[in-house]
């Protein structure tokens, strides 16, 4: 399982959870969090995090008061995720469908593998198509 965070400029992070392991809280606020704020930073130097609006869905991880709190901190600001609203998930309409079927002809042996795939998968779409997921009907 890979933790994946893209913004309308591509993937901002690409990050793999442990084989077997729930993403918990900890986990989020320790790890993937803090490894996204790291990769902003570099995309946007000058202004780091600041007015960031992330979009997370419901997972337990994401809602409790541990990560709410770290969010606070870092002054991330979390958009509102309605519960079932697949119309907010672009990940589950736009760039997990397309991922899928290109991991279908694909076979990896190893994690790292798999990981090189990805990347080199989602540096091939067009940054334009990014930008166009977010443009395109959707107001965030």
């Amino acid at each position: 399982m890979y933790t994946i965070f893209f913004s309308s400029h591509g993937i901002i992070l690409q990050l793999p959870c442990e084989s077997g392991k729930a993403v918990t809280a900890t986990f989020f606020t320790e790890q993937v969090l803090p490894n996204l704020i790291k990769n902003i930073k570099k995309y946007r130097p000058k202004i780091g995090t600041r007015g960031m609006k992330i979009l997370i869905d419901n997972a337990s991880s994401h809602t409790t008061k541990l990560t709410k709190y770290f969010l606070d901190i870092e002054r991330l600001e979390l958009l509102p995720h309605p519960p079932y609203s697949p119309d907010l998930a672009l990940c589950d309409f736009w760039l997990f469908p397309k991922l899928k079927i290109y991991l279908q002809v694909k076979d990896f042996n190893t994690l790292q593998a798999l990981g090189t795939g990805l990347y080199q998968y989602f540096k091939s779409i067009p940054e334009e198509e990014y930008r166009n997921v977010f443009t395109s009907g959707w107001e965030g």
